[in-house]
């Protein structure tokens, strides 16, 4: 990891270095070729998440993960732990999970060669499977920890979807998804919001479908096999700024394997 300079090696620069010079000095310390693909990732429009090399080298993304890492309420310690990323995107979940000491494993529908560019750039060592979600079964392995954020609300038969996940987990599912605003006046009995509309406002088949409320998580999730759900709150996922503006309230519910 690059390191700042101290005190003592920052004495002989005699004048001040231009942003663009110490920007070429910061990136300096990167492969060129991961240079290059963060520019090229960049000049193309981002990617999903921000993504932050370090040194100053950062593919810019529509979402801001780092502020958000607390309201999933991932365990402290992930240590010596298996971990299943579903629907990785562009690997914010992987690589974090994997620099608290878990094993990762993500899967997500498309080739992977932009995911493991990112998981090599990462410096952690995590296994990339293209899979669609609805191909995993207990074949596909046992994980302690099974992530599942933000693929929910874009997927018509959810609970179906949420089957799939606890065939593959061990110990804890941690799913994120849109959820009804508070507003809908309907927290105390569970209930689910028909969005119906095109994700992106066109056409093609990433559709924004059911915003459920915190009683219909968890009820979707016992009724899926978890053996408890727990609604751990909601909050609001927006968008970087100088991005899309997206402004999306997100719920998280942990369901566990055993009683």
């Amino acid at each position: 990891m690059h390191r700042r300079a101290t005190r003592a090696s920052t004495r002989y620069i005699e004048a001040p270095i231009s942003p663009d010079r110490r920007k070429v000095i910061s990136l300096s310390t990167h492969p060129q070729s991961l240079v290059d693909f963060v520019a090229e990732t960049n000049r193309q429009g981002g990617t999903y998440h921000r993504l932050d090399f370090g040194s100053g080298l950062v593919i810019k993304g529509e979402y801001d993960m780092r502020e958000y890492w607390p309201q999933y309420q991932f365990p402290e310690d992930l240590r010596g732990r298996s971990v299943l990323d579903v629907g990785t995107a562009s690997g914010f979940f992987a690589v974090e999970c994997a620099r608290r000491g878990a094993h990762v494993t993500a899967i997500d529908i498309w080739e992977g060669t932009f995911q493991r560019a990112v998981f090599g750039a990462s410096g952690m060592n995590i296994r990339y499977v293209q899979r669609d979600l609805f191909d995993l079964d207990d074949r596909f392995g046992q994980f302690d920890l099974v992530f599942c954020g933000s693929v929910l609300l874009h997927i018509w038969d959810q609970v179906g979807a949420l089957k799939k996940l606890r065939a593959v987990c061990g110990n804890l599912a941690i799913v994120a998804t849109g959820v009804m605003a508070a507003d809908r006046g309907c927290d105390h009995f569970p209930a689910a919001e028909l969005v119906g509309v095109s994700a992106m406002g066109g056409a093609g088949e990433y559709w924004t479908t059911w915003m459920p409320n915190g009683a219909a998580l968890e009820r979707m999730m016992r009724a899926a096999g978890f053996a408890s759900a727990n609604y751990k709150g909601t909050f609001r996922l927006r968008s970087a700024p100088g991005n899309h503006g997206f402004d999306t309230p997100h719920g998280v519910v942990h369901g566990t394997v055993g009683a």
